[in-house]
């Protein structure tokens, strides 16, 4: 595992607390307002996002000219799969759809604005490509 990959993992696993946390008190406070699958959004967006960050770490290693081709590629393909859990989802689940997109829309926002910020960071200090 490479240290880029470790520290990643440390600072969501960081994040997913927080979120988790977050998630917690929004059900304590306004249950009503949340989907009850709120904690399987957040695992699914934990999943995802290291999964996400290994591939692009060992594409921008191996192919660094065509980063961000396949950076770009990567984000249509997330994004469109995506877009099927929660048509998938609020169209199984008509009752719960708003509170689940609503939900699913922050914790996106919150992983996207993280993983993001760690791209940029690690491309500038050149620590991803060569």
């Amino acid at each position: 595992m490479s240290p880029e990959l470790r520290n990643y993992l440390k600072k969501i696993l960081i994040l997913a607390a927080a979120t988790a946390i977050l998630i917690l008190i929004a059900w304590l406070l306004v249950p009503e307002m949340l989907s009850p699958v709120m904690p399987f959004v957040l695992a699914f967006f934990l999943g995802s996002s290291i999964l996400s960050f290994s591939i692009l770490q060992k594409k921008a290693i191996n192919e660094p000219k065509t980063f961000v081709t396949g950076f770009l590629a990567h984000t249509v393909i997330r994004m469109f799969v995506y877009l099927i859990i929660i048509l998938g989802y609020g169209l199984s689940y008509r009752s719960d759809a708003v509170n689940f997109i609503l939900g699913f829309f922050v914790v996106y926002t919150i992983f996207t604005f993280f993983e993001v910020m760690q791209f940029i960071r690690l491309t500038r200090n050149n620590k991803i490509t060569r």
